[in-house]
Parts: C-alpha cells; structure tokens; sequence
C-alpha cells in the first residue's frame, strides 16, 4: 500500500485500524499507540470508537523508526512530520521532511564519531588536567 494508491480517496475510505497499520509498518499495536501519544501519527475515532489512521500513518512511522535508529527523539520526527498534511500527495513536501531527518541523523553521526575518536586516544583524560602537587 503507498501513499499515491490512496490519494484519491475520501479520508472516511482510506482509514487503517491499529492492526492494519502495525502489520503494514512492522511494529505492534502498542507501539502504534505509543506513536499516536508522541504525535508522529494522528488517528479519528469512528462511530464506535475505534481509531482510524490515514495510510500515511505507515510511513511517518516507518521514517520515525529509522530516525530513531540514529538518536533522532519521536518529538523531533513528529515536529517535522507536523508539516506534512494526512495524505498529502505533496512528494516534495514527504522529501523535505526525509532529508532533514537525513540531515539531523549525519549530525548525529559526527557528533558519536567525534565521541567515539576523543575515547579511542582518551584525550579527554588528558585535558585540563590541574599540575599535580609536586612533594615538598
């Protein structure tokens, strides 16, 4: 299922129940709901309320996934997924957002390998060190 098979169809007709949504993303209901309540997905309550999800619902997660793969938080993957209307067939609007999640995610990178190189020589031992008292 992709986001464009669905853009012509009225919101009411292109809604995922949690389980649907959490086969089709790869997570469990749980983790569903745990997106939900962090605001990378949104869902509508039908007549019997049940929650209902867009399609999109499967790629804001699958892309908050892989961004907290690299230390991005779900509050700064569903800032920039706020951006991106449900069903938006905007596809400039959905790269946008993935390259600035490209973007935070080599920052991240370079921060952990700056980390990972100071460990490796333990130059962080060494630095500002205070002279040690020299006996009497």
């Amino acid at each position: 299922m992709t986001i464009v098979e669905h853009v012509d169809c009225e919101a009411s007709q292109a809604t995922l129940t949690v389980g649907q949504v959490a086969r089709a993303a790869g997570v469990t209901a749980n983790a569903v709901r745990f997106y939900e309540r962090y605001e990378v997905i949104s869902a509508h309550r039908n007549s019997g309320n049940a929650r209902r999800f867009t399609v999109d619902a499967i790629c804001r997660i699958r892309l908050a996934r892989a961004a907290q793969r690299v230390g991005i938080t779900l509050k700064e993957s569903a800032d920039i997924l706020a951006g991106i209307p449900p069903l938006s067939p905007d596809l400039d609007r959905w790269a946008a957002a993935g390259e600035e999640l490209v973007r935070m995610g080599r920052e991240r990178i370079s921060r952990l390998q700056a980390t990972v190189n100071e460990l490796s020589t333990l130059g962080f031992l060494r630095a500002d060190l205070p002279a040690a008292p020299r006996p009497h």
